[in-house]
């Protein structure tokens, strides 16, 4: 039967299956009953007719799904599924290997607090503590999985004509798409998304690199004779600390994809979407995290290095002067709240369905096909907006599922990229307070900078920024099966506030500098 004439009879059987059910069998069971029970002299006999009449009915109306379900799946092949699940690994299998990746790491880390306590330093003060290099050599362990293994798992299907029909597709066949840093970019290529193969491989495998290789030439220079040498050392801790944790943008975009199909998937229409963090997503956000860490825990060697006055003075010292830099400050935080207000609550990113591309020969449907796909408007349901703090709250509330993963999701959101930011600008706020008069006290200003640059480094509002462009830049993988994505003007607030988060930042950092070599002088 070709194409067009199979989707006419398989839309005429589904909308006449109805009719004939109520027509038919029901209409029967109905009146037969009446007429025996105004018979009074035919007793039970009216129930057992009753039940066989309800027998006929429900015959006839499994005769007519079974014959649409037929038909549709021979319409339909492959896509036509019993379920919509995902593919193993299930989510206990999952939590099992988080729990046991944690386990390792806490063993790692607690060989190296073992070897702090009973073995001697070293002869260099500076080195690094057998904790720091456990922390460090354990969450590189664990990169490796992470990169190898599936960070997130969706599928996207619909319910047409009864029957559940997948629109996702894996290597050319109707399946759950399952992606890890690796696939990732080699589908990236295959599909001519160059730029957000190079951007993945960027981050997810380059900077470690570097991160690595930084860190052993630093310490191979930190005790050298030769001030250069000692002097890139510092530079080289330095750097690591400042990129460490530019590892992991994509976590962050896969966050919001978590949010987008499952808000997609609960809202009980005929599209169904339902998705997963894999084992990867757990991996690599442990080693973004204790490896930022681990090069915080690194001392820098000391140096002599000249201070100049004028030269080194920062902007808002030139433009307000250190009386006025408290005031300077407080409106850059306030500036900085308002911009961070506005973006949490305005929609970042979009998912959306182009029902052009599901069809030949952009997609896999039959042309077939497309009066059904446009009649059922599958595009206005798909369509999906996300705002972080809606995020935030919906993620919390799937922690109660059981996913280990949900936790970790949170977390980087709730803590990294919301709550951080925020301290460090107080921490900076608190800093300039100290240094607002003539006679700055830059010995308490420490006390509360020095926390800033801790913080400064594990605030992740940065690399959450970027991770929606990288996905978004990624996103070509997804196009043949229709799934798009897209940055919503929320992204672009969001990055004026972390512009104006590291205005402050080095602002302030740099009229405490500026304080402490003219106080030498």
């Amino acid at each position: 039967m070709r194409p067009p004439v199979m989707y006419f009879f398989l839309v005429g059987l589904w909308t006449s299956a109805t009719p004939v059910d109520g027509f038919s069998a029901r209409s029967l069971t109905s009146i037969t009953h009446q007429r025996l029970v105004d018979k009074e002299e035919w007793g039970a006999l009216s129930d057992v007719l009753q039940s066989a009449g309800d027998a006929i009915s429900s015959a006839a109306h499994d005769l007519v799904g079974s014959v649409t379900e037929s038909a549709a799946k021979a319409l339909l092949g492959d896509r036509a599924v019993d379920s919509f699940e995902l593919p193993p690994p299930n989510t206990s299998e999952i939590n099992k290997e988080v729990v046991m990746c944690a386990i390792a790491l806490i063993g790692v880390l607690g060989v190296g607090y073992a070897a702090d306590m009973l073995l001697p330093p070293g002869k260099v003060a500076t080195r690094p503590s057998y904790t720091c290099i456990a922390t460090l050599l354990g969450s590189y362990s664990i990169l490796i999985p992470g990169l190898v293994s599936n960070l997130f798992q969706f599928l996207l299907g619909v319910h047409l004509l009864g029957v559940k029909v997948l629109l996702t597709e894996e290597n050319g066949k109707p399946a759950a798409i399952s992606e890890s840093s690796f696939g990732l970019v080699h589908l990236l290529c295959k599909t001519h998304g160059y730029v957000g193969a190079v951007l993945v491989v960027l981050y997810a495998m380059v900077i470690p690199s570097v991160k690595l290789i930084a860190l052993i030439l630093a310490e191979i220079w930190r005790d050298s004779e030769d001030p250069r040498k000692v002097q890139r050392s510092k530079r080289f801790i330095q750097v690591v600390q400042i990129i460490s944790k530019w590892a992991c943008p994509d976590m962050f975009a896969y966050i919001l994809l978590l949010y987008l199909f499952r808000h997609l998937d609960g809202q009980g229409g005929i599209v169904k979407a339902p998705a997963r963090l894999g084992i990867g997503f757990a991996c690599f956000s442990i080693f973004c995290v204790f490896s930022t860490f681990s090069t915080l825990m690194i001392k820098v060697p000391e140096t002599s290095e000249s201070m100049s006055d004028d030269a080194a003075r920062p902007v808002l010292v030139r433009w307000f002067g250190t009386e006025n830099i408290l005031l300077a400050t407080a409106a850059l935080i306030v500036t900085f709240l308002t911009l961070f207000g506005l973006g949490v609550t305005t929609p970042v990113m979009v998912l959306y369905l182009d029902s052009n591309l599901l069809i030949q020969p952009n997609g896999p449907l039959d042309p077939s096909m497309q009066p059904l796909i446009d009649s059922l408007h599958i595009e206005d349901l798909v369509n999906s907006e996300v705002t972080v703090l809606k995020a935030t709250g919906a993620l919390a509330n799937y922690i109660a599922s059981g996913e280990l993963n949900d936790i970790f999701a949170v977390v980087m959101l709730t803590v990294f990229v919301m709550a951080l930011p925020i301290i460090n600008m107080f921490c900076l706020l608190a800093g300039a307070w100290q240094m607002r008069s003539k006679e700055p006290d830059t010995e308490a200003a420490w006390q509360y900078l020095r926390h800033s640059q801790w913080l400064k480094h594990i605030s992740m509002l940065d690399v959450f920024v970027m991770g929606i462009i990288v996905i978004t830049a990624a996103g070509s993988a997804y196009s043949e099966e229709g799934v798009l994505f897209g940055v919503m003007v929320g992204l672009w607030v969001l990055l004026l506030a972390e512009v104006t988060h590291y205005f402050t930042h080095y602002q302030v950092h740099d009229t405490y500098t500026y304080l402490v070599s003219r106080e030498k002088k």
